[in-house]
């Protein structure tokens, strides 16, 4: 092991692998038909219905699916441009293109620990739900989401981002710095995971002890959508952040040949990450409107405005 300098680093050229671009256009496009079907599901099966009808797990299910489509939009170009060599005329695009990868993904992840926590309260504290619970509190704390992480947004450009990339989407003269990456990954991830997996392990528990108590099916097919969309978040999420530190430990201490493969490892991990637009139909879009009942909020016991 080395003590890699930034000259080192400099001197080392890195580029994505023929495979990370190939896995980058497959994933890219399934992402892309499924969260254009997904995402239009949830906006005309939503919108249709009377505004009295709505409850607060459809409006942070509505929240994710406005973030997934931001992505949706910038897709092809991030696609297209992936691995073209950085112009003046492209950075102001290529910035604002990576801004909006990263405001999607932590709008996502913090979007899916409200709604674990939604769903927490509404099954163990069913009778402080109604007082909790409502579609106010459900468009404050998107919009609070919203509010935070694009204000937060501008640090990476602001200190992490100048005239580091001679790729359009690559980072490839230097890591983030160590500060951001936990920032990134501290609060950005490990504290939304934790809450998330303490949610969804109460729950789960939950309706397994109440199985025998009123509808079996119903509950089972709850307990199987709080295990996907624990899944998702993982499978979608820490690969992403385990590369960022990966990364910065390869170029702060290691050789070119390790750089590589970790500038590979970022990179493909990006490609797992941005499916998560896709993958959310099946982990919420598309459960029953019984199950929403049983695994989100009743609405029944929907607090009013």
């Amino acid at each position: 092991m080395v003590n890699c300098n930034l000259n080192c680093t400099l001197n080392c050229t890195m580029s994505v692998a023929g495979t990370i671009l190939t896995l980058h256009k497959v994933t890219s496009i399934a992402t892309f038909i499924l969260g254009v079907l997904g995402n239009g599901y949830v906006f005309v099966t939503f919108f249709r219905r009377p505004r009295k009808e709505w409850t607060n797990i459809m409006i942070y299910i509505t929240n994710m699916a406005i973030a997934d489509s931001v992505v949706l939009v910038i897709l092809p170009v991030m696609t297209y441009y992936y691995d073209v060599e950085l112009r003046k005329d492209l950075m102001v695009m290529c910035n604002i293109v990576l801004s909006l990868y990263y405001v999607n993904m932590y709008v996502s992840i913090f979007t899916v620990t409200a709604i674990s926590v939604v769903r927490y309260i509404a099954i163990r504290c069913p009778l402080k739900a109604r007082e909790i619970l409502s579609r106010k509190s459900a468009v404050t704390v998107c919009a609070l989401i919203w509010l935070v992480i694009v204000c937060m947004s501008p640090i990476y450009f602001l200190k992490d981002s100048s005239n580091d990339k001679a790729k359009c989407f690559q980072r490839v003269r230097e890591s983030l710095s160590l500060h951001f990456i936990l920032l990134l990954t501290l609060v950005g991830f490990l504290l939304p995971l934790v809450i998330v997996l303490f949610c969804s392990i109460k729950v789960v528990w939950t309706l397994r002890r109440r199985l025998d108590v009123g509808f079996r099916a119903e509950k089972l097919q709850c307990m199987f959508v709080i295990t996907a969309n624990l899944i998702v978040f993982v499978i979608c999420f820490l690969p992403v952040h385990f590369g960022f530190f990966v990364k910065y430990i390869a170029q702060a201490y290691f050789g070119c040949d390790a750089q590589v493969i970790a500038h590979n490892i970022v990179h493909g991990a990006m490609c797992i990450s941005i499916t998560n637009c896709g993958l959310d139909i099946f982990s919420y879009y598309f459960a029953t409107k019984t199950t929403w009942n049983i695994c989100g909020t009743n609405e029944r016991n929907e607090a009013s405005e």
